[in-house]
């Protein structure tokens, strides 16, 4: 039976991830997106099969904070990045213009500047990131 046949048997919606976890057998653990690729490399670079992989203790761990972390690893600039964000799609609203126009970026600097204060080394790079992304 197709994991299609099965969704429509049941009548609901599930992605495939979530078909395979819920028809799994019991006692299968199916891996997260992290954990499954984390998996694949190990498995890659030793040559070993992934029940030996999973019997290791080295491996073991690596795959234990793999599982636990978040999709989304922890960026000290977010806030930053966000703010930055905001302000060019306002900037780009009210002048009706591409965010890489010099007109635009001129006026993201001073906004910038006036509110913010001068902003940092690291902020320029990623204020190129942004505009030219």
């Amino acid at each position: 039976m197709d994991y299609s046949e099965m969704d429509m048997r049941d009548g609901n919606f599930f992605t495939k991830r979530n078909m395979k976890k819920k028809y799994a057998p019991v006692g299968v653990h199916v891996p997260n997106k992290n954990e499954a690729k984390l998996l694949r490399k190990i498995m890659s670079n030793t040559g070993l099969n992934e029940s030996e992989v999973r019997k290791h203790y080295k491996y073991r761990l690596m795959l234990s904070t793999a599982q636990k972390s978040n999709t989304e690893d922890w960026d000290p600039n977010r806030e930053m990045k966000r703010s930055m964000k905001t302000l060019m799609k306002s900037i780009t609203k009210r002048l009706k213009l591409a965010k890489e126009h010099p007109t635009v970026v001129a006026e993201f600097i001073k906004i910038w500047n006036a509110n913010y204060g001068r902003y940092p080394k690291t902020s320029t790079s990623l204020m190129k990131r942004l505009i030219f992304k």
